[in-house]
């Protein structure tokens, strides 16, 4: 009974050793890693077609006054930021975030009184996100990127109407709709610096719903351009 206590001991303390060199080796492999940072203005065309039309019906909906579609969910402006782990070389796996943001205007105004409809949409997209990298030369690089995660927009809509001495009233509603998406994108990297890389890209972002109707789609082409630091 004694040797077999004193050889499970034994096999004991060999795991513990074991498992405490898996972690030494996990933990150095990690902070040993190389890590980009990046963040890129860019542009998206998106695709809207349905809150575009759900527009047009609000402004046929007041007894036939002739309310004029000022602003109809124009393409705009984006921001995206990300952090990426070199898994080796020329491939890299990270996380990324994407603020986009658009809305819709129907008004009319004249000497009884004025209409506004303000319809004020933003996204926040999560994902995950793959690099593999072409190097070119020693400073310039072709890297194809896949984005996959979800998008989540919050559209508030505002309405107000004044009858000039008389009466006004305001009224405001929310809806919240979450979608996934995939985005491919293909970049090209320069080199400034040593570990600093100024980038422009391209990619096509698909979106499908996950809940709450398909009201909201920010199906559509990416242009992008900015910086990106590795360490």
């Amino acid at each position: 009974m004694e040797f077999v206590r004193y050889d499970l001991k034994k096999q004991l303390f060999r795991m513990k050793k074991i498992l405490l060199i898996l972690i030494s080796s996990l933990t150095v492999s990690l902070f040993s890693q190389t890590i980009r940072v990046t963040y890129e203005p860019g542009f998206g065309i998106y695709s809207q077609d349905k809150l575009k039309d759900l527009q047009i019906t609000m402004s046929k909906q007041l007894n036939g006054l002739p309310v004029k579609t000022v602003v109809q969910f124009p393409d705009y402006i984006n921001h995206s930021a990300s952090i990426g782990f070199y898994m080796d070389k020329n491939n890299i796996f990270g996380f990324n975030a994407t603020y986009l943001t658009t809305g819709g205007r129907n008004h009319i105004r004249d000497y009884s009184g004025e209409y506004k409809l303000d319809m004020i949409l933003n996204g926040y997209q999560f994902g995950i996100e793959s690099e593999h990298i072409f190097n070119l030369n020693n400073k310039l690089d072709i890297n194809a990127n896949f984005k996959l995660g979800i998008v989540l927009s919050n559209l508030e809509v505002s309405e107000y109407l004044i009858i000039y001495d008389l009466d006004s009233n305001t009224t405001s509603s929310r809806y919240i709709q979450g979608n996934f998406f995939l985005e491919p994108n293909l970049n090209l990297s320069y080199k400034i610096i040593h570990g600093i890389a100024l980038n422009v890209g391209v990619g096509i972002n698909l979106n499908t719903s996950v809940f709450n109707g398909q009201l909201i789609d920010w199906s559509g082409f990416r242009f992008r351009t900015g910086l990106s630091y590795s360490f």
